[in-house]
């Protein structure tokens, strides 16, 4: 497990010591990341990919995304009441989890690539989400429909998933295809290193009830859902085990984004983001060892 986990944390660290001590802006590299390298891995990694199980991984994605933001809207009513703000933050660090700059580098140092093929389909369903229901969620009382369509169009992963079975049934040049699996070897690095940054600038973090509540929801919760779920679908070995990785992962780093650029309390959820990728050192590794053969 500490071979698993040890290297992803570390990354991170050193993304969080060059933010902190060396003052590295993260927006530079996460427009690399938004721009390039996101959709270079998704594109490769579509493209190379044994799809077979794809619909179950997409279907799974979809019920936990769903039954994590159905349970949001509940929780957000208890704990903010009429504090719409609050309510947004809630469904926001709750249904969305951090699979891809934290999620993948996990399933890649436990289950090889073909992990990583399991979540990059788990991370395009929930990237299309993140792009529409995680817009509307934080955008709502500021934009109308039309405007939040606008914004899907302008995210470049969807256009990497298109582009990815366009090539599957045509081919491609093979110069081609060394360029994106280049691009494609660097993300998960950089993804780190900017998981760590974007830590780095985290400023206010409050431990109070709401977030410590919430982020503790997101991560035993989302790691529950997961395994209920991976006995509904009946998925066994390498599959079931990144499926329930994937819902296990704490808040993405990109529901505080959204929360901060639609003011929707954006100190909240830098604390959700903070508590529970820091209580995530604890219940990922219990999550691999009761993944493992005799756990």
């Amino acid at each position: 497990m500490f071979s698993i986990l040890l290297p992803t944390f570390l990354l991170a660290g050193v993304g969080w010591a060059l933010g902190r001590l060396g003052r590295v802006p993260a927006r530079p590299l996460a427009q690399v990341a938004f721009w390039v390298l996101s959709p270079a891995l998704i594109f490769e990694s579509l493209r190379t990919a044994d799809l077979t199980a794809s619909g179950t991984v997409v279907l799974f994605a979809l019920a936990h995304l769903g039954a994590m933001f159905a349970l949001s809207l509940g929780v957000g009513r208890i704990l903010f009441g009429s504090d719409r703000a609050g309510r947004a933050v809630a469904s926001l660090v709750l249904t969305f989890g951090n699979c891809g700059n934290l999620g993948l580098p996990i399933l890649l140092f436990a289950y090889g690539q073909g992990g990583v093929d399991v979540g990059i389909v788990f991370l395009t369903a929930h990237t299309v989400l993140l792009a529409t229901l995680g817009v509307a969620v934080a955008a709502w009382d500021e934009q109308g429909g039309r405007r939040i369509w606008g914004t899907l169009l302008r995210v470049p992963w969807l256009y990497a998933v298109g582009a990815a079975f366009l090539v599957r049934g045509v081919g491609m040049p093979a110069f081609v295809a060394r360029a994106t699996g280049l691009l494609a070897g660097g993300a998960i690095p950089l993804f780190l290193i900017l998981l760590g940054l974007e830590l780095a600038q985290v400023r206010g973090v409050r431990v109070a009830r709401p977030a410590l509540a919430l982020s503790l929801l997101r991560l035993v919760g989302g790691a529950a859902l997961a395994w209920v779920l991976a006995s509904a679908f009946r998925v066994q070995g390498l599959l079931r085990g990144s499926l329930i990785v994937e819902g296990s992962v704490p808040t993405a780093v990109n529901a505080f984004l959204l929360a901060s650029q639609y003011n929707r309390r954006p100190d909240l959820a830098a604390s959700v983001l903070f508590l529970s990728t820091v209580l995530s050192v604890a219940t990922l590794p219990l999550t691999l060892f009761l993944l493992a053969p005799g756990g």
